[in-house]
């Protein structure tokens, strides 16, 4: 940990990252979502009028319901150039093809020096402001000889997020850019990318193995909000492998300006819109009688091959029915207008 800090620390003397402009423009005029648009941010609409709706929520917020302009992050050829040094790319920063889905942008890739079969990539896309490297290593390594995984070194989760934590700076964030939780604290996840398998040495059992483990933040937007991701937008997911290596950064955040504000809505109003049939889900199925459980204010943000103009609110609220004595949960989306 100390060598990893230390090289950061070096970069870092090298200049101001502002690898992403906090500027963001306002629009002139505020539209509302196509169709299309809101089944990409918030599913299907529902299929159905709903005969039965169950509130057992708190009342919806009714505060800080802000439509935001967004802006793409800028590209800067000195700062990109800067963030790819320190991963070790030594090319200079070409434009995307047009095969790449996240053009028009730009991209540095090369082979690996010590395996030429692995290519190693940094890609920023014009079209949502995206960042994502990939060292091109899945870090599966199996002993052969003696059947067992030869991974060592893959951070715990306290190292992995101070390695994260140490490399906000580079991509010109701090943690006040993060969302928090209600108590203050930093929001965050942890996840692990594995293999199983068969172990011989102890009677076949079924185990796993940690090939690479993640770090994921939120965008922050404001408090009692939260980013609706969608494929990956408005997160910060940082993946290490074996010796502490950086096998993965995919960042979309987007510069936020607040240009009008939308009008809340009681239960009792939602009700009636979501027995009108009125809202939005990925969930497949919808039974004509729910129960809501929660209701909470989100933001969606569209994925990295999409440019989005506004960020709207809406109201997410957890569902739960219970149909031939099996329960299920999903969300149903309301979005909110001026």
């Amino acid at each position: 940990m100390i060598k990893w800090q230390t090289q950061l620390r070096e970069i870092c003397l090298l200049g101001c990252f502002a690898f992403f402009s906090n500027v963001a423009c306002a629009s002139e005029g505020i539209h509302r979502p196509s169709d299309a648009e809101l089944e990409d941010l918030a599913g299907e609409s529902l299929p159905h009028s709903l005969q039965s709706v169950n509130w057992q929520a708190d009342e919806p917020p009714k505060t800080n319901l802000l439509i935001y302009a967004v802006q793409p992050k800028a590209y800067q050829p000195k700062d990109f150039k800067l963030l790819a040094t320190f991963l070790g790319l030594k090319s200079e920063p070409q434009k995307l093809p047009p095969e790449i889905i996240y053009q028009p942008g730009f991209w540095i890739k090369e082979a690996n020096p010590t395996n030429k079969e692995i290519r190693a990539s940094l890609v920023f896309s014009e079209i949502s402001g995206m960042i994502r490297f990939g060292s091109g290593e899945d870090n599966h390594r199996w002993d052969l000889k003696n059947h067992k995984p030869l991974v060592e070194g893959v951070p715990n989760e306290k190292d992995a997020l101070q390695r994260t934590l140490a490399l906000l700076p580079l991509l010109g964030l701090t943690t006040n850019d993060l969302e928090h939780l209600p108590d203050g604290r930093l929001k965050y996840d942890c996840n692990t990318e594995g293999t199983w398998y068969n172990d011989r040495h102890d009677n076949g059992s079924r185990k796993r193995y940690t090939r690479q483990i993640n770090i994921e933040f939120w965008q922050k937007i404001h408090a009692g909000a939260t980013v609706l991701s969608i494929g990956g937008a408005g997160m910060l997911r940082v993946g290490y492998i074996s010796d502490g290596r950086l096998a993965d950064i995919e960042m979309t955040f987007r510069n936020l300006t607040p240009v009008g504000k939308a009008l809340p809505k009681t239960s009792a109003e939602l009700i009636q819109m979501l027995k009108r049939g009125q809202g939005r889900s990925f969930y497949g199925y919808i039974p004509d009688s729910i129960t809501i459980t929660n209701c909470g204010l989100v933001y969606p943000a569209a994925n990295a091959t999409k440019r989005q103009d506004f960020l709207w609110p809406f109201y997410s609220m957890s569902v739960v029915s219970v149909e031939n004595g099996e329960t299920n949960s999903f969300q149903i989306y309301e979005p909110l207008e001026q």
